[in-house]
């Protein structure tokens, strides 16, 4: 069982990263194929694979087909919904989750926006809904989030805004789960302060996890307590033992030779099922409830289980139920994790030396065995939360090492035992309640001091494939015995990950990144020891930023820790919106700026307004300011700084948003010399890109940043032939995700990277 669902894992994944998936002829003859290979003993490990494949493929082709319909692209759509998850606050926003009714035409689950909401939707409820739709789409940049995966993992066919909502007059039944969902959430919210702690309480009840901030997050991320703040196979695994051991003392007076045993299995394995239902049915509950159900199951029947098949069971009906699951970091991490904990449960063995035996030499036993489980974890774990994370939680285990049995002894247990005591007894719950949110807010104390200590996290480097295999060496040896030859070398894998130089360009070569910040502008030019940065993108409605989403993961993810200049065109927000994000979380030696920046206590003796002739050398490259001129009293667009990058004969123009009166000076100034690569005026608008500038640049390479389906339809075409007329090649963020190139001193020049079409899957959106 284990290898034949280690096979069918394996085809799920790889059909994941295929470009484009079958069409419905090859599945049919996939299937045909499949089952043959079933049939014959001796291949059936091959029909797993395949079986994989085929399940992963259908369920891909299912998802693309429920996207929304081409012809509804843009338009203000009017549909009655139902809200399918708790609200979630972004900025000013609401994100909501809704599921459209009566309307066959639209996908069945949409992401909406609502700026500025009148009133607050709960969910369950049915709301009559006038929204302008798109289809899934996301940023495209190196290292970035993968937003477009996520939406269809998520199985989410169209995003979009809200233009009005009302409640519909008739609301029909929820059901009871939401129902109880809905109960739990006000029952909180009303017993308790509005604080960190309320809004871990209300992640571990009901899966509620809209009340934590990204801060809160990030917090938890840097000290590896992330799990214990939502619920997960942990928390359900509490659950069952917690009322099986409840049954068993309780029912022990009673049991009058009665199989009490049984009474007790049966009642873990329902209240395992009911906690899982109110979650929200996260993969980690949904594999902690299965192994529960095979467990009770196994005992019941009085068979023998073996932990690692009933794994593999658990794991194979989550992959059946939904193939798309395997690539989400919650299936990796918590299979993972169980999987390491069962093969080196057996060799953790502690010597109790010379130790007479007693409660104090079991306990002093106990610790060292839960420390020790800690370890193989950070080690175990660690490929998969350097991949999704890109960072080493080297606190981790000391941080669980405490907070893990709060949780265990003291948080779940009470949290759990208040949401069922109710009704009559409602006063003892919050009792319950108000000591479970302290043993929280005991909890979080610890975490903040951990996560404020200098170096508590280290952050990692792009993974080649060569520090991959390194990786996984952790992971492998950390499960080996102890005394097995060689295992410590998982702790030089690990120095190989952290001390891991960063890739730079060569020598006299810069590489240029325009990064895919939907309507905005972000460039990056990198020498080998040299930063800078060309505008840092908008910022949003939402409360969310391109510096956070974006420029920090992809400078991060290059080794850059400090920016040496950062030019800030003008001060439209498309541009300059998310400058305060980035100075709060990386620091910059030099601004210069089109127009003054309101950013904040950031100390004006490194800030200067560009100025034509502004001039410096780094690694061989020369940078060259433009325009504006000292004494030029332009703003707005006109304000914009235009940059020069040379590497000898090659030539870089970054140019903001100018538009044709200061392309017209700068053609009167001589200022323009042949480049090979250009940053197109103004987004590709008509205003820019005057036919006299584009000639005199003679580029190969134009590149214009935009957002995808854009209200003002940019690039305009005429801007785009004028380009190609010239001989250049224009490439669209907006299509081609972001751009990078190089250019060096002695004429070499990478080819361009187009992001989204090199790193293309078979669920993002053609070009």
């Amino acid at each position: 069982m284990l290898r034949f669902t280690l096979c069918l894992l394996c085809g799920a994944c790889a059909m994941q990263q295929a470009e484009s998936l079958p069409s419905a002829p090859w599945l049919l003859a996939l299937a045909a194929i499949t089952t043959g290979l079933f049939l014959i003993s001796r291949l059936r490990l091959a029909s797993a694979f395949l079986l994989g494949c085929l399940l992963t493929a259908a369920s891909g082709l299912a998802v693309i087909s429920d996207r929304l319909d081409p012809r509804l692209e843009g338009e203000v759509t009017e549909f009655a919904g139902r809200i399918g998850d708790f609200p979630v606050p972004a900025g000013a926003a609401l994100r909501l989750m809704v599921k459209p009714q009566g309307r066959p035409d639209l996908p069945s689950r949409i992401r909406l926006s609502w700026y500025e909401p009148t009133d607050t939707p709960r969910i369950g409820e049915v709301w009559l809904i006038t929204a302008r739709l798109r289809a899934p789409r996301g940023l495209a940049n190196p290292h970035g989030f993968d937003y477009e995966g996520w939406l269809h993992r998520q199985r989410i066919g169209a995003t979009g805004y809200v233009v009005a909502a009302t409640r519909a007059p008739q609301q029909p039944g929820a059901g009871s789960v939401t129902e109880l969902r809905r109960h739990v959430l006000q029952r909180i919210r009303i017993l308790l302060p509005e604080d960190p702690a309320r809004a871990v309480l209300l992640a571990i009840t009901i899966g509620a996890r809209q009340d934590i901030s990204r801060e809160q997050w990030d917090r938890y991320a840097r000290t590896g307590t992330s799990h214990l703040m939502a619920i997960s196979g942990l928390h359900i695994g509490l659950a069952a033992a917690g009322l099986y051991l409840l049954v068993r003392i309780c029912a022990a007076p009673f049991a009058c030779g009665r199989n009490i045993r049984d009474v007790a299995l049966i009642a873990a394995a329902s209240g395992a099922t009911a906690y899982t239902l109110i979650s929200g049915l996260a993969v980690p509950a949904q594999r902690a409830s299965l192994m529960v159900l095979l467990v009770a199951s196994g005992l019941l029947l009085r068979r023998q289980q073996n932990p690692h098949r009933v794994l593999s069971l658990a794991c194979l009906a989550v992959l059946l139920a939904d193939p798309m699951a395997a690539l989400t970091p919650g299936f990796q991490l918590s299979f993972l994790a169980v999987a390491i904990l069962l093969w080196s449960g057996r060799q953790l063995v502690i010597s109790k030396s010379q130790r007479a035996p007693g409660p104090a030499a079991r306990g002093i036993d106990a610790i060292l065995r839960l420390a020790q489980m800690q370890a193989v974890l950070l080690f175990g774990l660690l490929p998969l939360t350097v991949l999704h994370f890109d960072r080493i939680t080297w606190l981790a285990p000391m941080v669980n090492f405490v907070a893990v049995p709060i949780f265990n002894l003291f948080t779940v247990p009470l949290a759990l035992a208040a949401i069922v005591l109710d009704g009559p007894v409602e006063f003892a719950g919050d009792v319950l309640l108000h000591s479970a949110h302290a043993s929280v807010v005991l909890l979080l104390w610890l975490v903040d001091a951990a996560a404020n200590l200098p170096h508590a996290e280290i952050r990692t480097l792009a993974m080649n494939s060569h520090l991959l295999l390194v990786l996984w060496a952790t992971a492998f040896w950390s499960a080996l015995p102890p005394g097995f030859p060689g295992r410590y070398l998982a702790c030089i894998a690990t120095l190989f990950v952290i001390l891991q130089k960063p890739i730079v360009p060569p020598p006299d070569c810069v590489d240029l990144h325009v990064l895919d910040v939907g309507q905005g502008l972000s460039v990056v030019a990198q020498t080998r020891t040299r930063v800078t940065v060309f505008d840092a993108g908008p910022s949003f409605r939402s409360g969310g930023d391109t510096a956070t989403l974006v420029l920090v993961p992809f400078l991060r993810s290059l080794g850059i820790r400090q920016i040496d200049t950062l030019i800030v065109s003008h001060s439209d927000l498309d541009h300059a919106g998310a400058v305060p994000a980035l100075l709060e979380q990386m620091p910059v030696d030099r601004i210069l700026y089109g127009e003054p920046l309101a950013i904040g206590a950031d100390p004006a003796s490194r800030r200067s307004r560009c100025a034509a002739g502004q001039a410096w050398r780094w690694d061989g490259i020369d940078f060259r300011i433009l325009h504006p001129g000292s004494t030029a009293n332009s703003e707005g667009n006109n304000a914009s700084c235009v940059l020069e990058i040379s590497a000898g004969g090659q030539r870089a123009l970054i140019t903001g948003d100018i538009e044709a009166p200061v392309e017209r000076l700068l053609l009167a100034q001589n200022a323009l010399r042949r480049s090979q690569f250009v940053v197109v005026p103004h987004h590709g608008s008509r205003t820019s890109s005057s036919p006299e500038f584009v000639a005199a640049l003679g580029a190969e390479l134009a590149v214009v940043s935009a957002g995808f389906g854009n209200r003002w339809g940019l690039p305009k075409d005429e801007v785009v032939r004028g380009w190609q007329g010239q001989g250049a090649r224009l490439l669209s963020t907006a299509t081609s995700g972001a751009v990078s190139h190089r250019l060096c001193v002695d004429g070499r020049q990478r080819p361009v990277i187009e992001q989204r079409r090199a790193h293309r899957r078979n669920w993002h959106a053609l070009p």
